[in-house]
């Protein structure tokens, strides 16, 4: 049978008594994760038997170790009592009052004090004290001896002291077979195996005669699973390459932001349903954004109550700047749009963005609470709706998705609107991967924008679904999502 250099020494080893690998490493000088290996090895050849017993040994707690450098409470101050005794008050006057307080009572429990009245006071009368019990399992224990000896009731006191505790681990047990002892008894020979060829072995020669180590390189493995990127941050680069492709350039903004970026300068009314706590996430501290663009406020304010000089009626309410100024967690990344516009308001100009949004919605197979948006927005004179369609389609074809469907909807902040839909691989539905539109004069009257704006948010894991078949947005992220899918799921081509 053909066995290994250290599948001998352990089989040399083992007899017709158990031993733990410890033991066995103890006896051959091998490591003891070597001689597990080789037992299992062994196990598999029919020659030795391994199984796991969990073994209990005491050991020392942070108070207990101190007890057996310093000694316990009671032997401190018995050492301290003169052979006339001392009194309470002197005894706290000298040692730390939990150190006297612990004492009292094991000094009366084994007899090595009497306590006397004395004006007052109690003195304590040393008697007979030799090393106690608790005292030889506190060195026993310290210094690592074997623990067979330790009496049951001294233990119990030890653990209810909490100077000790009980310490459990898994430990293999090895035992050779009948087969292993017969093997044994023919003889065996070991002969040293080497497991690597080094340069300095070939160019000197002494490889020549050598044993080498067999690999068997068709042995299941464990499968060892290094750092990848998350399949939602795989897409993101992909898109954002795309988007940079066709002459976008990034934006970023905060995740927490003032309302007034969220939804005022969308102008999206104060009371619209979107803006209460059960589709938004409001913060508690701190409660609102410090200050707004003056300037700004004025015209969303002008705009919001009566419509400015845009020719609309706007919402003929009174406009308030401190809900304004509540912070939120963002519910689309538009509020990002909202902050760059005022910067860039002269046409031409391209931007996007890929970040999460939170919304208070209902958990189900295409809705979280948090999922990242696609946000894109083009300025230029003369732009319609066809050149917002032909955005998508050229966009989504270079992910090989070209079966899209547009249908007319409402915002608040553009006009004309369409929500975006493309074709599932697997259940055939239409599901809804975007929203869109071209953005309102009372939205673009504020930055003096006076050219046309069109503008898009997409769902970045309806753009996975599509592309893989998922039907559940929750297998892509959250608490739900299979660790192995992450580890199995194929890498997204980068053209």
């Amino acid at each position: 049978m053909d066995l290994s250099a250290n599948e001998k020494i352990v089989l040399k080893a083992i007899g017709d008594i158990e031993m733990t690998a410890l033991e066995v490493s103890k006896a051959t000088g091998l490591k003891a994760e070597a001689v597990t290996h080789a037992a299992y090895l062994l196990e598999e050849k029919g020659l030795a038997s391994v199984r796991d017993e969990v073994v209990s040994e005491y050991v020392l707690t942070d108070e207990g170790r101190k007890y057996a450098e310093e000694g316990l409470p009671e032997r401190i101050i018995f050492n301290a009592l003169p052979d006339g005794g001392a009194s309470l008050k002197e005894l706290k006057s000298k040692f730390p009052p939990s150190t006297v307080n612990i004492a009292m009572g094991w000094l009366r429990q084994k007899g090595w004090a009497k306590f006397e009245k004395k004006d007052g006071d109690t003195v304590l009368v040393p008697q007979k004290a030799e090393k106690s019990p608790d005292e030889v399992a506190l060195s026993i224990i310290g210094e690592g001896k074997p623990q067979e000896s330790l009496p049951e009731k001294t233990m119990k006191d030890l653990l209810k002291r909490s100077i000790v505790t009980i310490k459990e681990e898994k430990e293999k047990i090895i035992l050779i077979t009948a087969a292993g002892a017969a093997l044994k008894e023919k003889g065996i020979t070991v002969e040293e195996e080497l497991g690597q060829l080094t340069p300095e072995m070939i160019a000197s020669g002494t490889w020549q005669g050598k044993s080498f180590r067999k690999f068997d390189v068709s042995a299941p493995v464990l499968n060892e699973y290094g750092g990848r990127k998350h399949i939602l941050r795989m897409a993101m680069d992909k898109v954002k390459r795309t988007l940079i492709e066709m002459g976008f350039k990034e934006m970023e903004g905060p995740m927490v932001d003032a309302e007034f970026y969220v939804n005022d300068l969308l102008f999206m009314p104060q009371d619209h349903p979107a803006r209460t706590q059960w589709d938004q996430f409001n913060l508690k501290k701190p409660k609102y954004i410090r200050t707004l663009p003056k300037d700004l406020v004025h015209r969303v304010r002008d705009i919001h109550e009566h419509g400015g000089d845009t020719g609309s009626l706007g919402w003929n309410y009174a406009w308030d700047e401190q809900i304004a100024k509540k912070l939120v967690l963002r519910g689309h990344t538009t509020s990002v749009t909202a902050r760059y516009l005022a910067k860039y308001n002269r046409p031409p100009q391209k931007f996007f963005s890929v970040a999460p949004v939170f919304r208070n919605d209902t958990i189900d197979i295409t809705h979280l609470l948090e999922f990242y948006q696609i946000e894109g927005w083009i300025m230029d004179e003369k732009l319609s709706m066809r050149d917002l369609m032909g955005t998508f389609k050229e966009f989504y074809s270079r992910f090989g998705i070209t079966n899209l469907r547009f249908k007319p909807t409402y915002n608040p902040y553009t006009e004309p609107s369409l929500e975006i839909y493309g074709k599932h691989p697997r259940s055939g539905r239409m599901i809804e991967v975007g929203n869109s539109g071209m953005f309102r004069k009372e939205m673009l009257a504020p930055y003096g924008i006076e050219c046309d704006v069109i503008a898009w948010g997409l769902a970045l894991e309806r753009l996975l679904m599509i592309l893989y078949g998922y039907e559940d947005i929750r297998d892509l992220h959250g608490p739900l999502c299979d660790i192995n899918f992450l580890r199995s799921v194929p890498v997204i081509w980068q053209q």
